[in-house]
C-alpha cells in the first residue's frame, strides 16, 4: 500500500502558475480580465445597494417634501445597476476579444509558408 501526497498536486499546480507568470509562454490576460471582471461586478453589486438604501434614507430624512425622490432612486438604482453591469460585461469581453484576437493571429503566422 502506497501513500499519496494529497498537497503535491496543490504545490505542482502553484508552481505551474509561477511559471507561466515569469515565463511569459503562455499570456495570462484572459486570466486577469475575468478577475477584473469579479472585482468590477462586486463593485456594480455594492454601489448599487448602497444606492438603493442611500435612497430610501433620503426619502426618510426629507419626510413629505422629498419623499419621492428617496423612492424614485430606490426603484432606478437596481436598473442603473444592471445597465451598468451589462456595459462592464461587454467592456471586459472587448477586452478579452483583444487578447484572443493576438492568440489567433499568432496561430495564422505560424501557419503561414517561410517567405522565400
Amino acid at each position: 500500500m502506497t501513500m499519496q501526497n494529497t498537497n503535491g498536486g496543490a504545490a505542482n499546480g502553484f508552481q505551474d502558475l509561477v511559471k507561466r507568470f515569469w515565463g511569459f509562454d503562455h499570456m495570462i490576460g484572459s486570466a486577469l480580465i475575468k478577475i477584473i471582471y469579479y472585482i468590477g461586478l462586486f463593485a456594480i453589486l455594492i454601489f448599487t445597494v448602497l444606492a438603493m438604501f442611500g435612497g430610501g434614507l433620503m426619502g426618510a430624512m426629507m419626510g413629505g417634501s422629498g419623499g419621492g425622490g428617496g423612492a424614485l432612486m430606490f426603484i432606478l438604482a437596481p436598473i442603473i445597476g444592471v445597465v451598468y453591469l451589462v456595459f462592464w460585461r461587454f467592456i471586459c469581453e472587448m477586452w478579452l476579444l483583444m487578447f484572443l484576437m493576438y492568440a489567433r493571429m499568432g496561430e495564422i503566422r505560424d501557419r503561414l509558408p517561410p517567405p522565400s
